[in-house]
């Protein structure tokens, strides 16, 4: 009777271990190449976005919010329209794999040069690449062909988590393990302190694709941070809707 007591006393507690270390990192059944492959179909399902939203920046140089227009064409174009209060055209910014079109209407000055990440970090007055605003600001990630020289997958809490070393660096991406579409990105040193990070949240499914509604980047070291929420999205209209309207009288600067 004894041992029959023992058992349903400690029956829950295995229950609860059981459920715990189910929740925490495990060794799951897939390759890399698997996950890359699924993950990039994902991607691939939004080939061009249109939306609306709000940014807000922070940084040791800039601290502002206001509304934002995008139109992306993947995986080479982006259009962003920057407005302040009432309205007032801030700035407007086409960006190109190749070149940069960059309109200050308070200064009534165009901007145009290669997009290197140089010149972006200093019109967006954060460092960034091409590359880092194609994936943020579309709320969609591909994995590249970098060669690695160590490859860890575990899941943790739904997401299969990767961990990625190269000459460039470590890596480590959350992907949802249901629908592959990825939740966070993250560079790091070799003390594990991130150089950069993109969370993305909030997601809802239309058409097929799984879309985050708030965008966070951080650079921490450089204490620069970016947060942008959509409030209304258009999916796969195929084509860039902006109007980059430059005025005779501007300023015209050649980088």
């Amino acid at each position: 009777m004894n041992k029959y007591l023992l058992y349903i006393f400690l029956l829950p507690v295995i229950l609860i271990y059981s459920c715990t270390a189910s929740e925490t990192e495990t060794t799951p059944d897939i390759t890399f190449e698997e996950l890359k492959t699924r993950v990039n179909k994902n991607s691939r399902e939004l080939f061009s976005l249109d939306a609306d939203g709000e940014i807000s920046i922070d940084s040791p140089s800039m601290s502002n919010t206001g509304s934002i227009t995008v139109s992306i064409i993947k995986p080479d174009s982006v259009f962003t329209k920057l407005e302040g209060p009432f309205g007032i055209d801030v700035a407007d910014l086409l960006i190109t794999r190749n070149n940069f079109i960059y309109y200050n209407a308070q200064e009534n000055r165009v901007i145009r040069g290669p997009s290197t990440p140089k010149n972006l970090a200093l019109i967006m007055r954060i460092k960034v690449s091409f590359d880092e605003i194609i994936n943020a600001f579309s709320g969609k990630f591909s994995f590249d062909d970098e060669k690695y020289t160590e490859v860890n997958i575990t899941t943790e809490e739904g997401k299969y988590v990767v961990v990625l070393n190269s000459e460039s660096g470590k890596k480590r991406y959350w992907i949802d393990s249901r629908f592959y579409y990825v939740t966070k990105i993250g560079n790091y040193d070799e003390q594990d302190k991130a150089k950069f990070e993109i969370l993305y949240s909030n997601f809802y499914e239309k058409d097929g694709i799984h879309f985050p509604k708030n965008i966070s980047i951080s650079r921490p070291k450089e204490k620069q941070n970016i947060w942008l929420n959509y409030y209304k999205e258009e999916f796969n209209n195929d084509k860039l809707n902006y109007r980059l309207k430059i005025p005779k009288s501007a300023k015209q600067i050649n980088w």
